[in-house]
Formats: structure tokens, sequence, C-alpha cells
């Protein structure tokens, strides 16, 4: 059973403790992600890490799934699988100023660090069908760039440094799942991660000098740290069930990601020590797919 959870959170990935009071951060932004709250579809929501100012962003897209916010956190690039092909949407973060990113198939887009591009999972031109690599697009359409192309392998979850001189992946070029980083021409390849369990769902740190992912590596899914060369693996979350996708504070601080240690899929907040989780939404509806910006 466990085996199966884990792979279906990296299909998906793919395609193309006690409560305690939640506090105020002066500046530390917004929380998009992913809700059935209200009815059948999943919507893009947003809030305050307070739990304060919950907004609805999407009302009319049976999917809207995998957001991404924008290094300015004025708008949130998406995808949706509503038309029968995996697409990317731009919104702004009020919900307006709704516009189709990509014409072709393609999922998960990342931000560049310069806000000017998207990065994201495609089987675009002729790869083979459902077996991703990862692209890039300027945010006017220009400069369509293939960045991994190592078929038969699955490459996917792509993101940019933060300071735009890397891209990190997940990819299964070794047999096993693993997190890797190349520079942004391709060159110098590394794996970061080697272990026969499952790493997927990575994201840097603010000042790009830790990741956090996902392992099943402790008989459990949880969220982990380690240093952006792969050393000083740490378990940030030690629980029996699902934790996942975490996304980190604008101050590097905090780590929201989601769990369902609470009896359903809700947003937690942790410190990035581990310390102090503390529940951000508390409902019957699945939560999923958080950003922090």
């Amino acid at each position: 059973m466990r085996a199966a959870l884990i792979w279906c959170l990296i299909i998906v990935s793919m395609v193309v403790c006690c409560g305690h009071t939640l506090a105020t951060t002066v500046g530390e932004g917004r929380i998009v992600w992913v809700s059935s709250a209200g009815g059948w579809r999943l919507s893009l929501w947003s809030i305050n890490p307070d739990g304060t100012g919950r907004t609805q962003l999407t009302k009319t897209f049976a999917q809207a799934l995998f957001p991404s916010i924008s290094p300015d956190a004025t708008r949130v690039a998406f995808s949706s699988q509503d038309t029968g092909v995996w697409y990317i949407y731009l919104i702004d973060t009020n919900g307006t100023n709704l516009e189709q990113f990509t014409d072709f198939s393609s999922a998960v887009p990342h931000w560049s660090p310069n806000g000017k591009s998207l990065i994201f999972n495609s089987d675009h031109d002729d790869e083979p069908k459902d077996i991703p690599d990862l692209w890039g697009m300027n945010l006017d359409g220009t400069q369509l760039v293939e960045y991994v192309d190592s078929p038969p392998t699955v490459d996917f979850n792509g993101q940019w440094s933060p300071d735009g001189k890397k891209i990190l992946f997940v990819s299964n070029r070794d047999g096993d799942y693993n997190l890797y980083v190349m520079n942004t021409d391709g060159s110098g390849l590394r794996r970061l991660t080697s272990h026969q369990a499952a790493d997927f769902n990575p994201r840097w740190s603010p000042n790009g000098e830790k990741i956090a992912f996902v392992s099943d590596r402790g008989g459990n899914l949880d969220i982990y740290i380690m240093d952006s060369d792969g050393s000083n693996v740490e378990r940030l979350t030690d629980y029996s069930g699902y934790d996942d996708s975490p996304a980190w504070s604008p101050s590097g601080d905090r780590i929201v990601f989601v769990s369902e240690r609470d009896g359903h899929r809700d947003l937690w907040i942790v410190n990035a020590d581990g310390s102090n989780p503390t529940q951000l939404t508390d409902d019957e509806a699945a939560d999923i797919h958080p950003d922090w910006r």
C-alpha cells in the first residue's frame, strides 16, 4: 500500500502533532494552494500564514493544480487538464487576468528568479508520450528550450536555483527516483541523493543554501532537509502517515507542507529546524500543493 501511494505521488508530480497558535509575522507573504473546499472542484486559494485572509482565486476550473507564485508575488502559474490536455495558465494573485501560457502538453511550472520565464514538465515535440522532460519558455512565448532530454528516463519537477545558475530536478536515470542538479546549460550534472527510497518534490530555500524534499527512506513519507550540495541530510517531520509538498517561507525560517496527521490532508507550518508544527487549515477538504511568497 505504501509503495502504491509513493508511486501515485510521483506520477502526480510528473504530470506531464498538537496544534499551536499561529503567530503573525510581518512581511511573510501569502500561501497559495489547491483545495476542494466548497465542492467538487480543485481550486486555487490563498491565505496569510497566520490563517487569515482566505481567498479563492479560481472558480471555473475543475482542476487547477501545482501553483507557483512569481518572484514579485503578483502572479500564479498553475496546471490544468480540463481540456483533456495538460496546459499551463497564469492568473494574478487577486484572481484576475487569467491567460493560457502553453498550447502543448505541459505541467508543474516553476518561475525563473527574474520572473521572465517558466520551467516545466513536458513531453512536447518528439518525446515519448507521457515521459516528461524539462522545458522552459519566456512569458512572451519566445525561446522554448529543452533543458533535459534523456529518454527513456523520467526527468521532472525542475526549478532554477535562487541565483539562476543551476536547475534542480528529479530523475530515475540511475534506477531510483533521486535528486539531481546541473548548470542551466546542461553541464555539471550531479546526483544529490543516492537512496533506494523515492526522493521527490524538492524545493530550494530562498538563499539557495538548503533543499527541502520528500522521501520515504525512514519508512513513511516525510519532509527532509539537506545542504544544497547533498550533504547533511536531516529529517524534518516524523509522522507515521503522509507529509508532502514542502515550500519555504520568504525568509527561509519556516516551511509549509501537506499532512494528513489530523485525519485529512491539511496545510501545516513548521520551523525550519522541525520545531513548532502548526496546523494552518482544518477542514474536510483536500488541501494540497502549497507555495509561499
